[in-house]
């Protein structure tokens, strides 16, 4: 028997006030649970249990080491339900935000499946077209196409937005179809910029930040 199963030993013949009835408690023999008891009187050098045919009971010793041996094992016995539960099924709420076109075409069918396969979680979901702010806002995670600045939170690309320019074919037939980059500064366009923003200007060859849309503009 090693030495936390022999504080165990020792608590539960405290509890149960005999060696006979802790070793039932403890699906072990009474000579087992007495040799355990014994060797923890031998190593501290302090007896713990006055023993007689009758009762046991706990010396002056044995009341303050048996207050330190319960504190010990719940100690014990905390750190190894967290570290179990590192490994059990997720649960509890996940508050997440999304741009809102992005979140209902791609995170909703996500956070469906996510759902489906973990029952303990809820979720609690905000699209919009605006920058949120996760602390201020109580978000655990959001999912952003952009640019981000530097911050203390932790970002993980998990992909890529390609560019593009589009117009409509009754635009093209009355501008006329660009075909370089320079020509573009002759469109209209509506520019989208990557934090969320829109505005509608005239279309320039340096876009910054921005993405570029073009469309007929009445």
């Amino acid at each position: 028997m090693d030495h936390l199963d022999s504080l165990r030993a020792f608590v539960a013949v405290a509890d149960n006030a005999g060696f006979a009835a802790a070793a039932r408690k403890l699906r072990l023999s009474a000579p087992a649970v007495t040799r355990a008891v014994a060797a923890i009187e031998t190593r501290l050098g302090a007896q713990l249990l006055h023993r007689s045919t009758r009762s046991v009971r706990l010396t002056e010793v044995g009341a303050r080491f048996l207050d330190d041996c319960r504190r010990i094992l719940a100690e014990l016995d905390e750190a190894e339900a967290s570290a179990g539960g590192a490994h059990a099924a997720p649960q509890g709420q996940l508050a997440i935000t999304a741009s809102s076109m992005f979140g209902r075409l791609h995170v909703a069918p996500i956070l469906f499946d996510f759902l489906a396969q973990h029952p303990g979680v809820t979720v609690r979901s905000l699209f919009v077209d605006r920058v949120v702010h996760l602390l201020d806002e109580g978000f655990d995670l959001a999912v952003r196409i952009a640019h981000l600045p530097d911050s203390s939170l932790t970002a993980v690309p998990v992909g890529a937005v390609r560019r593009v320019v589009v117009a409509s074919p009754d635009y093209l037939a009355r501008r006329g179809e660009p075909h370089a980059p320079a020509d573009l500064a002759q469109h209209d366009a509506v520019g989208f910029s990557q934090d969320g923003g829109a505005n509608r200007r005239g279309c320039s060859t340096e876009t910054g930040s921005a993405s570029w849309l073009s469309r007929a503009c009445s």
